[in-house]
């Protein structure tokens, strides 16, 4: 009975084609589709594959300690080519260089030329030579020589003491220009200076000099002089 059932179902199959294709169909899904499941593995899970993504935890990922995997350790960064580390990156930062309280400065520079200018451009008839001999005590003997042989020579000094000639000076400006590296100072004065003898006309002379500004010890000193003054027409009246 149950091989004539059997036998007519095989029949039925046999001349449905509709009927037999979708027979044909669920076979191979039986045996097939469970092949394909054990083979294929999902990207990033210890695949093949050289476009799937790392997954935290597994070895040679981005680290973290992953499940329990062995190898899944934070890989040591390198540091870019030329790259140094920063200073104290240990722990304590690092201490900035100490600054020396007596070290020279372009303001303590350009005040003692303002207080050294006080005397050494003094021609008043009554102070002038104590002022230059006071002056002269800062400055090295070249740089006194240099300053005398310019703006105090001997005939301008005996002119003023006696009252033949008279001058003035009026100072314009007093700046800092450049610090070497030895720690000298450059400091650039310019004034005009105005001299004249009796019932002559006067002679005004624009005042440009570098002055160059040591520390020795506690106290300033000027060790060179560069002149770079130069005759300017009198518009005097007189």
């Amino acid at each position: 009975m149950i091989q004539e059932i059997v036998r007519a179902l095989i029949t039925r199959i046999m001349q449905d084609k509709i009927l037999m294709g979708l027979v044909i169909l669920g076979v191979l899904a039986v045996f097939v589709v469970p092949n394909i499941g054990n083979d294929e593995k999902a990207p990033g899970h210890n695949s093949s594959d050289p476009n799937a993504p790392p997954q935290l935890g597994e070895s040679g990922g981005w680290g973290g300690g992953g499940h329990g995997q062995p190898g899944a350790q934070t890989a040591p960064q390198e540091a870019a080519p030329g790259a140094q580390a920063a200073p104290g990156a240990q722990g304590t930062p690092a201490a900035a260089a100490p600054v020396d309280p007596n070290a020279l400065t372009p303001t303590l520079a350009t005040d003692f030329v303002k207080y050294w200018m006080g005397g050494a451009m003094d021609y008043n008839t009554a102070t002038a030579a104590q002022s230059h001999k006071e002056a002269a005590k800062w400055m090295t003997q070249e740089s006194a020589q240099a300053f005398e042989t310019n703006f105090w020579s001997p005939e301008i000094a005996n002119g003023i003491a006696s009252g033949q000639l008279r001058g003035a000076f009026q100072p314009i400006s007093v700046q800092a220009q450049a610090v070497n590296p030895d720690g000298s100072i450059v400091v650039k004065m310019t004034g005009t200076l105005v001299l004249q003898q009796a019932s002559v006309r006067p002679i005004t002379h624009q005042i440009v000099m570098d002055l160059l500004v040591r520390k020795e010890g506690e106290n300033c000193r000027i060790s060179g002089l560069y002149n770079q003054s130069y005759a300017m027409q009198s518009n005097s009246p007189y």
